[in-house]
């Protein structure tokens, strides 16, 4: 009803609004309610506006209020500027973060159906070394070899190109785009100091070859020294071979053998290769009887690494790309090794000591070997100090791990592998404990062909070839299990433990850049902790893991909270431990259920691991 409206109204209606008139001619009531004013009208507001008094207060107001923001900002900052700064978080290089996979190229995968594994193989596989957490892939060998020799990646008789029975340059060029394309990497083996006996140089040696070798004439009353052998072109001459005679040393003083092998190290870098294994450094420099100069050795590995970085800088396209340099400490003395570390020419170099224990060298008591060993390593250097550590458990030289050891303690020395600081390489099978093959002519043992699928007339699923292989095929093992496709299919094999632990070691930055908390030992059992340091070193900035190893026969009740501060990180707990990981062996343990384990011993099944969260 609008305001203005008159109302009828019953005869017996009363009524009591203010403002209302009754018309009595209409019998009507008319109601007049008028709008009130709330506030000041802009008349009495203009009585106000040029009062002195009010202009002073707005004034004041309008001052006051850009004086407190002013002064909010400025604190702000002062916040920022003078707040504790946080820790700078550790970009680590891809190098230290990979877990390397290393392919013995011609027993890997046939694409061709000879017989012989190739480049293309590796290609072709590369997705599934991707899926359980490969990083790097390092085939040996790639470069040209001597026909007689299949695995010898030091026997090169051409550096500047793939041997043919493995592919060419441009299937190793696939392999690497393949690779890149996958954000994976790809390293190979570069021979500095050492050729096949087979080499060109040496089968026809003349005025311009000779001085691409080493050599010593004895004379009569002398004894010729160690590691010189005979070269009947050369009458009485000795070239001096390392580590045997078919492998002579190459003369680094010489013009000739310095631009080769840049030059065959640039191509490959132009190709896209990732990163070079420059084995036997120390025979970079010899005095007269062949013994190994370290000083004038490392003085011309620094030559050699300034060289590719300058060949870098002079490609736009490269300036940028890390390239990794690596050796090996087999042919290193101490002093020699630590040189390395100081001088930077090197990324990490291969530890290999593992890859050469037994039980006849350990005795009884592996974790005591264990032990030993990963205290002489953190002699050379300390875990998480810069210089990565590099750890390989098993190679083309020796014995595979299932077949030094019985399968239990080869997973658990896997495992062992895959929990320790640096970055770490893998020997192909490995991952599936496959064993040492047997029965072939031509082929070590450990080179045996890797096993795809189960046992049937593709031998492993390795080649289609018809008959028998030239290189060994596992025996042994139940033709079941011991092969890629079923294990993938199984939860908790000896492939699906590795899986998880080389995708925990990318993306977890304890397992990337963290230290080591010194190992522990008790009988049969091996502890340690790893942890990124806090403000305090012995604190962890963050989560940290705990490491159970038990290489006895008979389960292990550990009491983890007896250990203090020998393995637990400063501050930490065992409250609430996570289950992270176990060896193929645990049952009843699951990934993520959590314990209390601050009273109560931590049981091991024998031979098994288990990694904590805490």
């Amino acid at each position: 009803m609008a305001l203005d409206e008159t109302v009828p109204l019953a005869d017996d209606t009363k009524i009591n609004i203010e403002g209302a008139k009754f018309d009595k001619s209409k019998d009507a009531v008319h109601v007049d309610v008028g709008q009130k004013m709330i506030g000041l009208t802009k008349e009495e507001l203009e009585h106000f506006k040029n009062d002195p008094c009010w202009k002073r207060i707005r004034l004041f107001l309008f001052a006051l209020f850009w004086l407190l923001w002013a002064a909010m900002f400025i604190g702000a900052i002062l916040i920022v500027v003078l707040s504790p700064k946080c820790a700078e978080k550790q970009q680590p290089k891809w190098w230290q973060t990979k877990v390397s996979y290393q392919v013995l190229t011609p027993t890997f995968y046939d694409s061709k159906g000879d017989g012989v594994g190739t480049i293309e193989g590796i290609t072709q596989k590369i997705d599934l070394l991707r899926k359980i957490g490969v990083t790097t892939v390092y085939p040996s060998p790639v470069l040209t070899v001597q026909k007689d020799d299949f695995f010898d990646a030091q026997a090169v008789i051409d550096h500047e190109h793939v041997d043919p029975r493995f592919g060419t340059n441009d299937d190793l060029k696939k392999l690497i785009e393949a690779a890149h394309d996958r954000d994976m990497y790809v390293v190979l083996d570069m021979p500095l100091t050492s050729v096949s006996k087979d080499h060109p140089w040496m089968q026809n040696l003349s005025l311009k070859n000779d001085d691409a070798f080493i050599w010593k004439t004895v004379t009569e009353g002398n004894t010729l020294p160690l590691g010189f052998y005979d070269a009947p072109s050369r009458g009485g001459a000795k070239y001096l071979g390392y580590p045997d005679a078919a492998h002579p040393v190459l003369n680094w003083k010489s013009d000739k053998v310095k631009n080769y092998i840049m030059g065959a190290i640039r191509n490959l870098i132009e190709l896209g290769v990732d990163g070079f294994n420059l084995d036997h450094v120390s025979r970079l420099a010899v005095d007269a009887d062949g013994v190994s100069q370290p000083h004038e050795a490392l003085q011309k590995l620094a030559e050699i690494t300034a060289d590719i970085r300058a060949f870098q800088k002079s490609k736009p396209e490269l300036a940028e790309k890390e390239i990794v340099l690596f050796s090996s400490m087999q042919d290193m003395e101490d002093e020699m090794h630590a040189r390395v570390i100081d001088s930077k020419d090197l990324m990490y170099t291969i530890n290999n000591i593992f890859a050469r224990i037994t039980p006849v060298n350990c005795g009884m008591y592996i974790a005591k070997c264990v032990h030993d060993q990963l205290t002489a390593a953190a002699d050379r250097f300390e875990f998480g100090s810069g210089f990565t550590p590099f750890w390989q458990f098993s190679n083309a030289q020796k014995s595979r791990l299932a077949s030094r050891f019985d399968a239990d303690t080869a997973n658990l020395l896997t495992f062992t592998q895959l929990t320790l600081p640096g970055a770490m390489s893998l020997y192909y099978g490995q991952e599936l404990g496959v064993k040492d093959g047997v029965g072939a002519t031509g082929s070590i043992p450990q080179a045996g062909v890797m096993q795809w699928e189960p046992k049937g007339d593709d031998h492993h699923g390795f080649s289609k070839f018809a008959g028998k292989l030239f290189f060994a095929e596992t025996e042994g093992g139940d033709g079941a299990s011991d092969n890629f496709e079923s294990q993938y299919a199984e939860e908790n094999s000896p492939l699906k433990v590795y899986q998880k632990l080389a995708k925990l070691r990318q993306r977890d930055e304890v397992m990337i850049i963290g230290k080591m908390k010194r190992d522990v030992v008790k009988g049969n059992v091996v502890v340690f902790s790893r942890y990124v340091p806090a403000e305090d070193p012995e604190a962890a900035a963050g989560a940290a893991y705990v490491v159970v190893l038990n290489f006895g026969a008979e389960e292990a009740a550990i009491d983890l909270n007896s250990l203090g501060a020998g393995v637990l990180p400063k501050g930490k707990t065992l409250n609430a431990a996570e289950i992270t990981a176990v060896t193929p062996g645990v049952t009843g343990l699951r990934a993520r259920d959590k314990y209390d384990l601050s009273a109560t011993a931590l049981k091991v099944p024998g031979k098994q691991g288990i990694l904590l969260r805490v």
